[in-house]
């Protein structure tokens, strides 16, 4: 799905320079966790967490963004392609948690076809299907935070976000 279809939930970030962010794509089990470099350029998916509970995910991230030194954090939003809501109280709680925690803004984005994507990407590649789960989530999570980089660099011009 292309980036510019999708919109962003929550105001857009005060940052108007690149930045590295964090992404997240919560599931009912695991969490993805995508990274950016500090320019937007490069997204690569790091791995999934398991999820308990809102206050102990905000804790794992907390420790993440301190680590890898993270100036954003990305929130999926689970949507259909209905526009129907799946999930969206389990990620308004985390949302709530983790903006209350960080010390970094947290923005949600819709993140509709991000894991049926990130399916077909790993079927294509080859990867056996019993391998795919280790790596679905955090490729969930890293095609989230792309499309979402993708529509702040078209909205700055497309020569990078602050370039």
């Amino acid at each position: 799905m292309a980036a510019t279809s999708r919109q962003i939930v929550t105001p857009k970030s005060r940052y108007t320079a690149a930045v590295r962010w964090l992404a997240l794509d919560v599931g009912a089990k695991r969490v993805g966790v995508a990274l950016s470099d500090s320019e937007e350029r490069v997204v690569t998916p790091q791995m999934a967490i398991p999820f308990g509970s809102p206050q102990e995910l905000a804790q794992r991230v907390a420790k993440l963004v301190q680590s890898w030194n993270v100036e954003a954090v990305l929130v999926g939003v689970p949507t259909t392609r209905s526009g129907q809501s799946r999930g969206e109280a389990r990620v308004r709680q985390v949302v709530a948690v983790l903006t209350q925690l960080l010390p970094v803004p947290v923005t949600t984005w819709d993140e509709r076809g991000t894991t049926q994507e990130a399916e077909a990407l790993l079927a294509e590649s080859g990867v056996p299907a019993r391998k795919r789960r280790e790596k679905l989530d955090a490729l969930a999570a890293a095609l989230l935070l792309e499309a979402f980089l993708a529509l702040r660099r078209e909205r700055t011009g497309g020569n990078g976000v602050g370039g």
